[in-house]
């Protein structure tokens, strides 16, 4: 199957520079990574000092593009340039709270539906580590249609 990254890999850039920005002081969640998962889809890892263990205070961002319906010119499926879901993980504590505080969290998710992409919230069980198995895992709690592109669907 044929995919194009460069889109997610554009709008987590932009997405990583902004959280930078906004996180810079924070006394909980100052940090945020670059990585790419196993299928070469960006994520973003937020945490408090570079620590991304379970119980830490960690924030995943993970964009990847949608299934498309289209075809490429040899008839083999692709994923379309557009559109994108973009998953934001955290790990739960004891008493089902979000580890991270939840200023940081409406922070994120904030920064993250300015991107125009379907926003999907996913948490993570207690004593678990964020990562991109855990969130593969995970199913979301709560999505957020926020497409602004959708360039493969309508007539």
């Amino acid at each position: 199957m044929i995919k194009s990254t460069a889109q997610a890999e554009a709008k987590l850039r932009d997405l990583a520079e902004r959280l930078a920005r906004k996180l810079a002081g924070s006394a909980t969640i100052d940090t945020v990574r670059q990585a790419k998962d196993s299928d070469g889809w960006p994520m973003l890892f937020l945490s408090d000092g570079g620590t991304e263990t379970a119980g830490s205070d960690v924030i995943a961002i993970r964009m990847k593009a949608i299934d498309a319906v289209s075809k490429d010119v040899f008839g083999n499926a692709q994923l379309a340039y557009t559109p994108h879901n973009m998953e934001i993980a955290y790990e739960l504590d004891a008493t089902s709270k979000p580890e991270p505080e939840q200023k940081d969290l409406a922070q994120v998710v904030a920064e993250c539906a300015k991107t125009g992409v379907k926003l999907e919230i996913k948490e993570i069980a207690d004593a678990t580590a964020v990562s991109a198995a855990s969130m593969d895992a995970a199913a979301a709690v709560v999505e957020i249609e926020n497409q602004d592109e959708w360039p493969t669907k309508g007539a």
